[in-house]
């Protein structure tokens, strides 16, 4: 039954089809949520607890005298703060458009789809634009272009970026790669010696996949491969990588259903108004319009893991040795 014009109405029956597109979204190109894993949050605005990397690594004395009580850390977390905003997008089903259709397309399904492709897409572009920006991160320059196929160096370039957050007290462990960038690597010179080496067919097919390239690398690969419009709306689309190419991000990632407290590059923190849902579906009917709306929506914060002072000021930027750009590779 449609809900009175005005009345919204939750709709788990849909929910279940955008659940199963963010299980697809990988497939598809969408790697946000992959590398900004949710944090499920109980308010709207809050403090979280971030715990200064100098309290991780101290070397303690951890003996106790007989009849004595053991030794304590002094260490105290540090606040970062979140702000969910409400992201979302509608879709009008116009009753006289669905008389004429329902026998050829399920239009409540058709429409629930281009939202959360919409709502996907806009999430990615946010998360996108953090995780690639140069000032955000460790940076470093690749030792001969990805393009240069004689030259280029992938792996010193991978071991480069994994030293240097090392260094930090940090463990890269995935690399975000744009489909360009991909293609790159797999004409390398170095990287088909060695990969023709470990995998020997490879040479006789001539195909040198995402799991060649990670044994080679020896870290997990993202592969980045969600496209935008990048032309005036009005004109034919123009369509180019979400992701930019000119830049690969290694980056430590936090682990599914990980606490706020494990370091990683960033973390989208969503409340959704206390539902469990990792995205909200719901409709409701406009008389003006004479149509059936649906909504599909998000309440999100994506951020960089980062403590503050009283004043504003950061103390303690978790994310930025989370995170290694490497520039100069195209």
């Amino acid at each position: 039954m449609i809900p009175a014009n005005g009345t919204e109405r939750l709709r788990p029956d849909l929910g279940v089809l955008v659940h199963e597109a963010m299980s697809n979204a990988p497939s598809m190109g969408f790697v946000a949520s992959e590398v900004a894993p949710y944090f499920p949050v109980g308010a709207q605005s809050a403090d979280y607890p971030v715990l200064p990397a100098k309290y991780l690594f101290n070397v303690e004395d951890v003996a106790r005298a007989h009849g004595a009580a053991y030794k304590r850390s002094s260490g105290k977390f540090e606040a970062g703060h979140y702000s969910c905003r409400e992201r979302g997008h509608e879709y009008p089903l116009d009753d006289r458009f669905k008389a004429i259709y329902k026998s050829q397309i399920d239009m409540e399904k058709g429409a629930t789809d281009m939202c959360v492709n919409i709502v996907l897409r806009a999430y990615e572009v946010e998360v996108a634009k953090k995780v690639t920006r140069p000032t955000n991160f460790l940076t470093g320059a690749a030792i001969a272009p990805w393009t240069d196929y004689e030259n280029a160096d992938p792996r010193r370039d991978r071991d480069n970026a994994v030293n240097a957050a090392r260094k930090k007290g940090i463990v890269l462990n995935t690399l975000i790669l744009t489909w360009n960038n991909y293609q790159d690597l797999t004409r390398c010179k170095r990287v088909q010696e060695a990969v023709h080496y470990i995998f020997p067919d490879t040479k006789k097919t001539g195909t040198i996949g995402l799991q060649h390239l990670e044994a080679y690398l020896d870290i997990k690969i993202l592969l980045a491969g969600a496209l935008k419009n990048g032309s005036n709306r009005a004109k034919n689309p123009d369509f180019i990588d979400i992701w930019p190419d000119n830049v690969a991000t290694f980056a430590c990632v936090a682990s599914p259903g990980a606490s706020i407290e494990e370091p990683s590059i960033a973390r989208t923190f969503r409340w959704n108004e206390g539902s469990s849902e990792e995205y909200v579906v719901e409709d409701y009917y406009s008389n003006e319009v004479r149509s059936q709306v649906i909504r599909v929506r998000h309440d999100i914060d994506v951020r960089l893991l980062k403590s503050y002072d009283d004043d504003g000021n950061v103390k303690s930027d978790i994310s930025k040795n989370c995170g290694y750009v490497l520039t100069g590779i195209r």
